[in-house]
């Protein structure tokens, strides 16, 4: 009776919505964000509506917000001016900040919110990568917060894990006498620390020629070339992916096919065909290895134990597939789902044989 109708409606409100203006928001500053698809926004082009559960999944992101910010409220922390406007540099549009917090020395620091999902908020904490577009987003509402109250240098960026209701804090400083933010440290609800110093200098200039540039190829009616591949995530979850990709075959077959490459490629060559070929054989080797361990364990019916400082354990696994033979052609059609990637081939040119010679 609801189950049904909730993602319904949430898909309704998502194409009432279809059709807002694109404007030169904080929130799409980031290098992450596709420039091409706010060419195409700013063009006007029909953006394709996303699915009832993936705007429920987004609306998320807001309640997980107020759920933190009441908890920070319990807090020696106050937060304050939620939602304040702060004025932004041409030709970006006006932001409006999650809030300040001030310490029990009375110092006021930037705070910005934001909720991702498990894979994503492990990758941040295990790896050097760092969430670009929300700090190009922090040292845009800093830049402007600075022109009103100069002392606010500090900032942080609380990141929730949507999964778990884990946290992780990025702690920022920004001077935009200099325009540059730095990236000090990362520290997660466990209270581990990761000392950083990342720095990112022209941060805010970048971002603000980067919609200059959107709104130049929108008033020549031009494109800019596509920012990722054809199979990268950002183009699934792209509302116009469908128009940036859907003429991409005739587009495939029209590029040259005699082309002289740089000599660059030819050295990237020779490094990938040795890398592969090292690759497979150690594939091989390893393949070998598992099977002969396999068999010195079956020949003592063994299926778990020691062996010296090792544990050794085989488990039986399942994997299901589809058998299309048990089904009519038009199931199989209406389940199949088509995309597209490009596969690089490379194979050794022949040597021209010399008129006379061998």
């Amino acid at each position: 009776m609801i189950a049904d109708l909730i993602h319904k409606i949430a898909g309704m409100e998502e194409e009432a919505e279809n059709g807002h203006e694109f404007s030169a928001r904080p929130s799409l500053a980031g290098p992450e964000r596709c420039i091409r698809q706010m060419v195409y926004w700013s063009l006007g082009f029909q953006k394709q509506p996303f699915p009832g559960r993936t705007i429920l999944v987004f609306d998320d992101g807001n309640w997980h917000e107020e759920l933190t910010n009441n908890w920070i409220r319990k807090s020696v922390y106050r937060l304050h001016s939620e939602q304040m406007q702060v004025d932004v540099r041409h030709p970006m549009t006006i932001g409006h900040i999650d809030g300040i917090l001030t310490d029990m020395n009375g110092t006021d620091i930037f705070y910005e919110h934001k909720s991702i999902n498990h894979f994503t908020f492990q990758k941040f904490w295990d790896t050097s990568d760092l969430p670009l577009d929300y700090l190009t987003q922090c040292a845009i509402y800093m830049d402007g917060l600075q022109k009103i109250q100069p002392e606010i240098l500090r900032g942080l960026l609380l990141i929730k894990n949507k999964n778990t209701a884990q946290y992780m804090e990025y702690e920022l400083a920004y001077n935009s006498r200099i325009d540059e933010l730095c990236v000090r440290s990362k520290i997660r609800s466990t209270g581990e620390k990761k000392q950083m110093d990342v720095i990112f200098p022209n941060i805010v200039a970048e971002a603000t020629e980067k919609f200059e540039l959107v709104l130049e190829y929108a008033y020549k009616k031009r494109l800019p070339k596509r920012q990722y591949e054809i199979d990268d995530w950002h183009c699934s979850y792209c509302g116009w992916g469908h128009i940036c990709w859907g003429e991409y075959e005739k587009e495939f077959t029209e590029l040259k096919t005699d082309a002289m490459l740089p000599n660059e490629v030819a050295d990237l060559v020779r490094y990938k065909q040795e890398t592969s070929a090292h690759r497979l054989s150690m594939e091989k080797e390893e393949k070998e290895l598992t099977n002969k361990i396999k068999d010195l364990m079956k020949e003592v019916d063994a299926r778990e134990g020691k062996a010296g400082e090792y544990r050794c354990k085989l488990t039986l696994m399942k994997n299901q597939r589809i058998d299309k033979s048990l089904l009519s052609a038009e199931a199989v059609a209406k389940a199949t789902v088509e995309s597209m990637y490009e596969k690089l081939t490379i194979s050794k040119l022949k040597k021209e044989v010399k008129n006379g010679s061998e």
